[in-house]
């Protein structure tokens, strides 16, 4: 499936690909997408690998669905029927949701985050959830991967807690290309 070029105004688009799983550089990555979306940039964040965990829907490792997830309904992006046992385990044993994230140092076996967002939330920072629902309400387009939706098994219309599109990495090119910014976290 051959992907056409958009048409994009270079001097007011944007691109940030999040390829880390890791709440600080997650926080890093929203920050500067909110600034550049209120600056009126069109900002198309990309996730990739790991960086799309804070997107995921919060799930405990205690829940039903974390152990037994629903065929897929939605196949954007996705073999189904190359799927093999070990990306059940990846998805038992990976982060879901911006809640459950650990941070690149100091995580301290899961209080890291917590103190973070303490302190976060004492000096009334957003925190990770609430950057992405600011990054919905500025209009900044979400755009995964295919090849971590494929190998993460992803079904993104149950999965992901934002709308988000799946592209393949020429998308990626060709919008990092007619980007006036670009970055990779």
């Amino acid at each position: 499936m051959a992907e056409s070029e958009p048409t994009i105004d270079k001097q007011n688009h944007c691109t940030i690909l999040l390829v880390s799983g890791d709440l600080d550089k997650a926080l890093v990555a929203f920050e500067i997408a909110l600034g550049l979306a209120a600056m009126g940039k069109q900002v198309d964040m990309w996730f990739a690998l790991y960086g799309v965990n804070c997107l995921k829907k919060p799930r405990s490792l205690f829940s039903f669905r974390k152990w037994f997830p629903k065929k897929a309904t939605s196949e954007i992006g996705r073999k189904t029927d190359s799927d093999i046992f070990w990306q059940k385990i990846l998805g038992v044993v990976n982060y879901d949701g911006a809640k459950h994230i650990p941070l690149s140092q100091l995580n301290l076996f899961g209080m890291g985050p917590m103190v973070l967002n303490r302190i976060m939330n004492r000096k009334g920072m957003a925190s990770l959830e609430e950057m992405i629902n600011y990054a919905k309400e500025l209009n900044v387009n979400f755009k995964i991967c295919q090849v971590c939706v494929d190998v993460m098994a992803l079904d993104v219309s149950q999965d992901i807690v934002v709308d988000a599109e799946v592209f393949g990495v020429s998308r990626y090119i060709l919008d990092s290309q007619n980007a006036y910014y670009n970055t990779v976290i």
